[in-house]
């Protein structure tokens, strides 16, 4: 039987998000079987990117389909997960790796950033995602 609990879906889309092979940056439709169909995603501003919000599979597909075109081997480890009620909140850190030069890094540059994500969940599903992530740097040792 699968686990409903917030922290337990929000955990398992983590994992979901970490399961594809290297040369991909992440298999989008296994990941989005844990997210509702009207899923609202949000992410505050970084120095890299500005802010966004995401609503809908379809949108979130597309977002994906874009990274994929320079990004690849994508991962983020939990760090911490509290859950209080519907709502789940993470301490994480992503790595993924340049797939071809793009403004400000090399192709096979190791990438990595920190951050907080904040969960909703509904009916076993994740229906909303406020992502808060740091600077996107080189990991220690790579060059950009």
């Amino acid at each position: 039987m699968t686990d409903n609990a917030p922290k337990a879906v929000v955990l398992r889309a983590i994992e979901l998000y970490n399961d594809h092979p290297p040369e991909v940056y992440v298999d989008v439709e296994k990941f989005l079987s844990a997210w509702s169909e009207d899923c609202v995603q949000e992410f505050a501003a970084t120095p890299q990117t500005p802010a966004r919000r995401v609503v809908g599979k379809q949108p979130t597909r597309d977002t994906v389909a874009g990274l994929s075109t320079w990004l690849r081997d994508s991962h983020t480890e939990v760090h911490e997960a509290i859950a209080e009620g519907n709502r789940v909140a993470l301490r994480y850190t992503w790595t993924g790796i340049v797939a071809r030069d793009v403004p400000g890094f090399s192709a096979g540059t190791e990438l990595r950033a920190e951050g907080t994500e904040f969960f909703t969940v509904r009916d076993g599903l994740i229906v909303e995602m406020v992502d808060v992530m740091g600077p996107i740097l080189p990991a220690a040792g790579a060059s950009p």
